[in-house]
């Protein structure tokens, strides 16, 4: 009896662990969306105000600002941290960034910052929608998982 006790709290445990997890996912969504926000601006600013290219705008980045979009300092071409940040974007994110990632670099400094402006309104918009769904994403990955949990000590009782 002792061991079905024990059992059954590990169970619960791993549950419990589980919904950290999920809810840490779901929070890191939004940060890595908001580290992608950051960092269109700091290229736009660059090109903007320096007219450095791409290449040098991410090799002299900061790495917080890297390490923010899930990149590491290996990661010097926006395609390389998308490639690393994409687990973490819902799909309407991870298209907008594709499409940015294709895009910049390719044309005129006003185009650039056109182009930047743009991603910026449209991620904007999307990372709000994502933060007022947050709280309610939070509850159903933590309810789940401790749901499963308590069906799985339940069904092993």
């Amino acid at each position: 009896m002792l061991l079905k006790i024990l059992g059954i709290c590990m169970i619960l445990g791993a549950g419990g662990m589980a919904a950290c997890s999920a809810v840490g996912t779901e929070r890191r969504k939004l940060s890595v969306l908001d580290g992608w926000i950051d960092l269109i601006l700091h290229i736009r600013g660059q090109i903007d105000c320096y007219l450095t290219p791409l290449e040098d705008i991410l090799i002299h980045a900061d790495p917080k600002l890297l390490s923010a979009c899930m990149g590491t300092s290996k990661d010097r071409t926006p395609a390389a941290l998308l490639r690393r940040s994409a687990p973490f974007l819902d799909p309407e994110s991870n298209r907008l960034l594709e499409g940015f990632t294709r895009e910049i670099g390719s044309s005129y400094r006003e185009e650039q910052i056109k182009r930047c402006d743009h991603y910026l309104l449209v991620l904007q918009k999307n990372r709000e929608q994502l933060a007022s769904q947050l709280p309610a994403r939070i509850k159903v990955s933590a309810t789940l998982c401790i749901c499963g949990a308590l069906g799985a000590a339940i069904l092993l009782w």
